[in-house]
């Protein structure tokens, strides 16, 4: 038996919903549902019952979770074990870096990490990875940290806030909003607005619902990429909206980004709650601190 799906029939008891379940464990519903049908298989017996119409667990089922709970604890504390004794060890960080981050520190800031750290630490980089990948990998604990979009606000993760600035909305020059200073969300009202879709930028999932309320004639365009939503703006087709440091890209090509005093953007660095840190990743921390900048 994997002993993944020990901690799968964990969540799934708790959450009593496959489809919140299968969102708190970075699955889909089928995947979810196969491999608790592959589990009861292998049991030979049912422990779980739809029969009144919500998921309860059989009497099987409760035998199954009493000791499942145990293995899975005990599991835990051996892999961390492990893990720390690994990484005092060998000093690698393993750390993921979210798709539109890359550019939003210092070149080299990681070189001079690796070059200047005193615990004998060397962070390895993954980059261009989406938001929903990094977390995933946080929670597999296929990576050690990862920089994120905010809202970083995963239970099982602790973070370390870095950057936070208003959302810019990006238009052309000869727009009658580009004489303003700063935008409220309500001038947004009326407008195409083109984004990142919410389900590859946390941002959009949190500002999207501010603009409704306050914008109700506001119309969307959603894009997976950064670049396409800047090309609806340079093409006429929308208004872009994104952070700072995308909206100063094409400000030769007539483009002017405004601040939306309403909308927030930001990252910082997050790691699982339960990971006990070593004086590497202290010192790392300690590193990534000094960039830290938050202007609202």
């Amino acid at each position: 038996m994997d002993i993944k799906v020990c901690k799968y029939f964990i969540t799934l008891a708790r959450a009593k919903s496959y489809a919140k379940a299968a969102r708190e464990l970075y699955l889909t519903t089928q995947g979810l549902s196969t491999a608790i049908k592959r589990l009861e298989a292998s049991m030979g017996v049912p422990l779980i019952s739809n029969e009144t119409g919500s998921l309860e667990l059989t009497d099987y089922g409760k035998i199954f979770y009493h000791r499942a709970r145990t293995i899975q604890q005990e599991y835990e504390i051996m892999a961390d074990e492990i893990d720390a004794l690994h990484r005092r060890r060998s000093g690698n960080i393993s750390f993921a870096v979210s798709t539109g981050l890359t550019n939003s520190l210092p070149p080299n800031y990681l070189d001079e990490f690796n070059s200047g750290n005193r615990t004998g630490a060397h962070v390895e980089i993954s980059r261009d990875i989406v938001d929903f990948d990094c977390e995933s990998n946080l929670y597999a604990k296929t990576c050690d940290f990862a920089l994120l979009n905010d809202p970083i606000d995963h239970t099982m993760f602790s973070s370390l806030p870095l950057y936070r600035d208003r959302m810019h909305l990006v238009v052309h020059k000869d727009s009658p909003l580009a004489e303003k200073g700063v935008l409220h969300a309500s001038d947004l009202d009326g407008l195409t607005i083109a984004c990142v879709s919410p389900g590859e930028f946390k941002t959009s999932k949190k500002n999207e619902p501010i603009i409704r309320e306050a914008a109700p004639n506001a119309t969307f365009i959603y894009a997976t990429e950064m670049i396409a939503v800047l090309e609806a703006a340079m093409r006429g087709r929308a208004a872009a909206l994104m952070p700072q440091p995308h909206a100063t890209l094409f400000e030769k090509e007539g483009l002017i980004g405004i601040p939306v005093e309403e909308l927030t953007w930001g990252f910082g660095i997050a790691w699982r709650t339960d990971r006990n840190l070593s004086p590497q990743d202290d010192e790392f921390l300690r590193f990534m601190k000094r960039y830290q900048k938050f202007y609202c």
